[in-house]
């Protein structure tokens, strides 16, 4: 929405218009900020034709149903700018993300139709996600769903997933044909300069403590980012006297159970609504640990963005995550971060005291960040390898 405040989107578009590629946007802008124009267009400083347009808004008593028909809706409103983008540029290679019921049409025109190159990148395992986190219930309305998403996803040539388990687990959940081709395409970032900033100023700015430990967490706070156990985890440490604060940087439709916890005199949580990606960036740099949290009683593999932004600026990852994803033992590998089971606050108290009391590890990892970062997650080079897999094949 705002190339100032890039995501991995933004940053993905870039890559492939530096690339020599001219490429272009259509993006559904379902936070709602276009509240006083239908749609919009831009052209970003690489060059990367951005078009914006507003969803359909469908009120229902049922909120699932109003869902499902913004989706639908807005899938009608982007497949007539596709078409006309179409006519007009005649595309190559056609890119989508899931879940693809939110851009159905113009998957099943360019990807199904017209036959085009397409490349689905693998990241949310809807519905099956969405069931087992309570978004969606069983029945009828998950059996439409998966057999609507099955068949968006036969239509795509290629399709990129963040991690061996994310590929299997794809491969035995959706209907995967055997002339599609499925590849390991990781999350990315990219290789901007770093803001340089004063430690001490930063905390102070933004009411950090500087005579503790901080432990970050950053991203949306909804359903399975594994609020709850942060908060207990919180509430643990500060049982056991343990001196660190938990930074929860982002907003969200459980950022209420954040405020409340920090109303009842627990000063250990300190909250920040979502900010500029410089500026969070800025933020994190002062940090002592990072967190990415998921939840239990899952089984679809989660290979969480916030990873990148991590990396990057060197905090070392405190990482609790469902049993089935492959994610901590790859930080393990790399040797950036730790890893414990989603759903069990003590353990995650635990395996956070321990680095703490671990400066030499915890250099290490610090060091160790942004050398993987450069070597595994660095867009331009995600973006020539994805190329590559999609010409040889």
């Amino acid at each position: 929405m705002d190339e100032n405040d890039p995501w991995l989107t933004n940053e993905l578009a870039g890559s492939l218009q530096r690339a020599g590629n001219k490429v272009s946007v259509v993006c559904l802008d379902w936070s709602g900020s276009l509240s006083r124009k239908k749609s919009t267009f831009y052209i970003t400083s690489s060059g990367t034709e951005v078009f914006i347009e507003k969803p359909v808004a469908v009120f229902s008593r049922f909120p699932l149903l109003s869902k499902l028909f913004k989706w639908g809706g807005s899938s009608c409103v982007a497949s007539l700018l596709v078409s006309k983008l179409e006519k007009k540029n005649s595309y190559d290679l056609v890119i989508c993300f899931s879940p693809l019921v939110t851009m159905s049409l113009p998957a099943i025109l360019l990807a199904g139709l017209m036959k085009k190159k397409s490349l689905l990148i693998q990241w949310d395992f809807f519905p099956y996600h969405q069931r087992q986190i309570g978004m969606m219930p069983s029945g009828l309305i998950f059996n439409v769903a998966r057999k609507v998403e099955g068949f968006l996803i036969s239509r795509f040539k290629y399709i990129g997933c963040m991690s061996p388990a994310n590929i299997s687990y794809l491969r035995s959940h959706y209907p995967i044909r055997q002339e599609q081709t499925v590849f390991t395409l990781p999350i990315w970032g990219a290789a901007s300069q770093l803001p340089k900033s004063d430690r001490s100023l930063v905390r102070e700015k933004y009411g950090l403590p500087n005579d503790q430990p901080i432990i970050v967490f950053g991203g949306q706070l909804v359903q399975g980012r594994g609020i709850e156990d942060i908060l207990e985890t919180a509430r643990l440490a500060k049982i056991q006297s343990c001196p660190a604060t938990f930074l929860i940087i982002g907003s969200g439709l459980l950022e209420c159970l954040v405020d409340d916890y920090i109303s009842q005199e627990n000063s250990n949580v300190v909250r920040l609504a979502h900010v500029p990606r410089q500026e969070y960036l800025e933020i994190i740099a002062t940090c002592d640990l990072s967190l990415v949290c998921t939840v239990r009683d899952v089984d679809v593999p989660s290979y969480p963005s916030k990873t990148i932004d991590y990396l990057r600026v060197g905090l070392p990852i405190v990482a609790s995550v469902e049993k089935t994803t492959d994610y901590g033992e790859h930080l393990a590998a790399l040797g950036v971060g730790v890893y414990t089971e989603a759903g069990k606050p003590e353990e995650l108290l635990r395996v956070i005291d321990e680095l703490l009391k671990d400066p030499a590890r915890m250099a290490a990892m610090k060091t160790q960040g942004p050398i993987c970062f450069r070597e595994n997650f660095e867009v331009d080079s995600v973006v020539s390898n994805a190329l590559k897999v999609i010409s040889a094949n």
